[in-house]
């Protein structure tokens, strides 16, 4: 009897040495898996990933705008704002072109405060005041129909629109977009050179006075810009900044070629 029972005691302890093996392995199992699946969940959901360490939309705008944000002192903000410059740019030429074309198609629309924006890491979700998408929209549809001594007021409106923009985000603007999205027509180029011209014969210090070009009329402006000869002079001096790198506004310009002959008025 007392034989019996000690071989049903180690019978026992044996299934249960047997059982606890089995269930560390599989702990360690789980414990791999989990391992696994954590390191095959994408950054995205990492709250600190993306090119501005988290910071998207309104978010972001108020952050590079002064708006204090919790976790961020001003150095890490001053970062931020150093990576924000093309994201801006971005944001007001797709505004700009998105105007053109819906003026081109004849739709009236308001444009969103908020835009996806592609970077080299990744989409950002940028977004700025309603006001200040309303005047950079508002620019690009009133240029696809304008004629071209109206480009000047328009050129003007953009500008202010995105120097308030930029001035509010704390970015440095190197240049006015309107000379990226509103280039000189022909006309304001043979414009320009022929006043460039007329100063440089009355400046030259020593020598005789010259007698002043007449002053170009607009008809005056248009002939001289289907001369080859001159509007080559004035592209090799440099009186067309950036004409040999493509751009949103050469893309338009072309576009509205393809509508009307150059200076011609548009109703």
């Amino acid at each position: 009897m007392t034989t019996f029972l000690q071989v049903i005691i180690l019978v026992a302890i044996a299934s249960i040495a047997i059982l606890v093996v089995y269930l560390i392995d599989r702990v360690n199992t789980l414990q791999r898996y989990t391992r696994l699946l954590q390191n095959d969940l994408p950054e995205a959901d990492d709250p600190t990933a993306g090119p501005f360490g988290g910071l998207t939309g309104e978010r972001l705008w108020d952050a590079v705008s002064g708006v204090p944000i919790d976790g961020w002192d001003k150095p890490s903000v001053d970062l931020v704002r150093n990576r924000y410059q093309l994201v801006l740019r971005k944001h007001v030429e797709e505004l700009f072109l998105e105007g053109f074309q819906n003026s081109q198609a004849g739709v009236q629309a308001i444009p969103s405060s908020s835009r996806m924006v592609q970077t080299l890491r990744g989409p950002v979700e940028s977004w700025i005041p309603i006001e200040h998408a309303i005047a950079i929209h508002q620019a690009g549809f009133e240029r696809a129909k304008a004629a071209d001594d109206g480009l000047p007021a328009i050129r003007q409106a953009l500008d202010s629109a995105v120097s308030t923009l930029f001035g509010v985000a704390g970015v440095k603007l190197p240049i006015p977009m309107s000379e990226h999205l509103i280039p000189l027509t022909e006309a304001e180029r043979a414009a320009e050179a022929v006043a460039s011209a007329q100063a440089g014969l009355t400046t030259q210090p020593g020598q005789p006075n010259m007698p002043a070009l007449p002053a170009a009329s607009p008809n005056s402006a248009v002939q001289t810009a289907t001369s080859p000869a001159l509007t080559a002079q004035a592209v090799s001096a440099g009186a067309v900044p950036g004409a040999a790198e493509p751009n949103v506004g050469a893309a338009i310009a072309a576009a509205l070629g393809g509508i009307d002959a150059p200076g011609s008025k548009r109703t």
